[in-house]
């Protein structure tokens, strides 16, 4: 689950998915951050459920300060030792800007053990499309990256690839290998991620071609979050992913995140309420046919339900179908089996 803290950010992103009405809103007190945390967690205790993954998200939620991200971690920590859940911590997905030198030292200071709280950098690489889409915040935030990992925290990149990731190919290629190296000998990044624009900025077929063939022949198809396992986008129309806000409001997930999102109250209602409107959000939602006769539908169950094609012979099928069925088809032409790729891609 995301547990949105803040409507507005510190960045104006061109693919940013936050309506205006909601970028332009009053900023947050931590105060009412804590608050509506603890009333979260109370809730959760008191009506007997339990949370599993658990991310801080925003639109930008470093916006809040080090030490109120100390004490939802040191509460987080808590909860998890209650539940026997000892492997789980808090995450928080950000642009990274503001883990600075002084906020990442207080962090460390709050914190009881520097490994309580993973930090999620979103990341676009090579620089000149980072910067073109995150308002030339490259710079600071690849230095902000790269002491977090000096100092120890544990670290994760999420990447979105849009048809200006296109033109630089062989920059991305540089960047991806350059940390996947540091992942495998120091496992931190612990994880490298990518997802795909969608919009304006998505790739079109012949881009999703050409990627799937890039990927495949630089051997990293394993940074593509639809064919790691572990993410709502393979659970197709049963997805169950939640995005809650301090205010109460109830989302699917970011990619929902407006008004007409909006599918229950936690703070009114009840969590057996709020789970049986979430359970049959999209389980109606058009699937192409085509899709049952394929030989990967079991690893993809046609994508997010939201994301899917929408009109043409795609219809109904998974925005990285393309992608899917060519990725899965080098892999089987080197002799590595769809299922054995899947499950040790983490």
């Amino acid at each position: 689950m995301y547990f949105a803290t803040h409507k507005t950010c510190n960045l104006r992103c061109r693919y940013c998915y936050v309506p205006d009405y909601y970028r332009d809103s009053k900023s947050v007190d931590d105060n009412q951050v804590l608050d509506s945390f603890f009333l979260f967690l109370e809730k959760i205790k008191i009506e007997g459920y339990s949370i599993g993954n658990f991310c801080l998200h925003g639109s930008e939620p470093s916006l809040m300060r080090a030490e109120t991200l100390a004490e939802i971690a040191y509460q987080m920590k808590e909860y998890y030792s209650l539940k026997n859940m000892n492997d789980h911590r808090v995450a928080i997905q950000s642009n990274g800007v503001k883990f600075d030198m002084a906020y990442l030292n207080t962090l460390s200071k709050e914190l009881e053990d520097i490994k309580d709280i993973k930090l999620g950098f979103s990341i676009d690489p090579p620089k000149p499309v980072h910067d073109f889409l995150r308002n030339y915040s490259y710079d600071k935030v690849i230095h902000n990256f790269n002491l977090a990992i000096e100092m120890g925290f544990p670290v994760s990149v999420l990447s979105v690839v849009s048809k200006t990731t296109m033109q630089h190919l062989s920059g991305f290629k540089e960047w991806m290998d350059y940390y996947l190296k540091l992942k495998m000998k120091y496992k931190n990044p612990y994880k490298i991620k990518i997802k795909f624009a969608t919009g304006d900025m998505a790739l079109d077929e012949n881009d999703m071609q050409e990627f799937a063939y890039f990927l495949s022949k630089n051997n990293i198809l394993n940074i593509i979050q639809i064919l790691s396992p572990g993410y709502c986008i393979q659970n197709g129309n049963n997805c169950d992913w939640y995005e809650f806000d301090i205010w109460g409001n109830c989302y699917s997930c970011n990619k929902a995140y407006t008004d007409q999102g909006i599918f229950g109250n936690w703070k009114a209602e009840s969590f057996v309420n709020i789970l049986k409107k979430r359970k049959i959000l999209y389980i109606n939602d058009f699937e192409n046919q085509e899709c049952y006769e394929c030989p990967y539908q079991f690893l993809c169950e046609s994508g997010c339900p939201i994301d899917r094609h929408k009109v043409g012979t795609m219809k109904g099928k998974a925005h990285e179908c393309t992608l899917i069925k060519i990725a899965y088809n080098e892999l089987e032409k080197n002799g590595i089996h769809i299922t054995e790729f899947y499950n040790n891609n983490n």
